[in-house]
């Protein structure tokens, strides 16, 4: 099969690189073109079998729109599918008005990161479909300990400052994780440095022994979680992670065989979990090591990709 895909392809380890290399891995072949406000005004996508969009606010705005609409409507007319695929959520945050107004949830289908708002989604009108965050099958690998990584407890992530507003969890949990552990707790990546990538990240998990995760689980702690859980435990990390209706209950993941979890907002649970981790190597290593391989099994990109073509074929939306 024969893809194109909009998106922003700079960055090599941005979601669409990562998608362009599992859907090569399984036999495809795929088009990038880096999403740009003249792109669409040009005549593309018609020789292929589908249009895979990733967008990225900013690259193509708000006057742009139009355009952007014009785009696929001509597609469409050429009778080539285009799907919107995001790990992102909307609803809940200050920019769900864009569900509304931006030609990306106008495509033929939706792939989100959230699965908790389907009435929302079907009531404006989208045809949306809950796609799971991933890792690429090529990170999804064991590291070595490396000193300059080493910590008893870590968090990898948006920790100083900028994350939605609407989840206070974030600045309280990074608050709270410094006022109990002190230097025993470090935070990546560090202070005016860039975002800890490549084997420096895979190594870092291996120099650490319990990361505490998060997610922007505002107004819904079910069926949505950012692609910390598989970022983390695909590279074997041992992760805390709050408990998500719909993935940490076996829906996805299982507490107690591929992470572990703890109640947004007790401090308490979060404290006897991390004490209790720290106090038991064997029993750590075993559930990071069964998580690895469950990702690698179940959640990598090849597998993500695979059920998103599965799922736009059982529409007829492809040869």
């Amino acid at each position: 099969m024969q893809l194109a895909h909009i998106g922003n392809f700079g960055p090599p380890h941005s979601t669409e690189n990562h998608i362009k290399r599992a859907l090569e891995n399984n036999g495809h072949e795929v088009i990038p073109l880096q999403e740009s406000p003249k792109l669409f005004t040009e005549e593309i996508g018609y020789g292929v079998d589908l249009v895979m969009w990733t967008h990225t606010h900013g690259l193509a705005p708000e006057e742009t729109h139009p355009d952007q609409m014009r785009f696929i409507m001509r597609c469409r007319e050429a009778g080539v599918p285009v799907i919107s695929v995001h790990l992102d959520r909307w609803w809940g945050l200050a920019r769900e008005h864009q569900v509304l107004l931006e030609p990306f949830f106008r495509t033929d289908m939706v792939f989100t990161a959230d699965g908790a708002h389907r009435e929302q989604f079907d009531n404006a009108g989208i045809n949306h479909r809950w796609m799971p965050p991933g890792i690429s099958a090529g990170e999804a690998r064991l590291g070595s300990r490396q000193d300059r990584f080493a910590s008893d407890i870590a968090f990898v992530g948006s920790w100083q400052g900028g994350y939605h507003s609407e989840h206070k969890h974030r600045a309280e949990l990074v608050d709270w994780l410094r006022k109990v552990y002190g230097n025993r707790v470090a935070f990546w990546p560090k202070q005016g440095q860039p975002a800890v990538r490549g084997q420096d990240l895979i190594d870092l998990y291996a120099s650490t022994k319990v990361v505490v995760g998060d997610s922007c689980l505002i107004n819904s702690a079910c069926c949505y979680f950012s692609d910390r859980i598989p970022e983390t435990i695909g590279r074997g990390g041992f992760l805390l992670h709050p408990r998500v209706h719909g993935v940490t209950d076996g829906g996805l993941y299982t507490e107690g065989e591929h992470l572990d979890c703890w109640n947004m907002g007790d401090w308490d649970e979060l404290k006897f979990k991390i004490d209790y981790w720290l106090d038991n190597d064997t029993e750590r290593q075993s559930i990071a090591i069964e998580g690895h391989e469950h990702v690698l099994a179940h959640h990598a990109y090849e597998v993500r990709m695979a059920e998103v073509l599965t799922e736009c074929g059982h529409l007829g939306m492809l040869p």
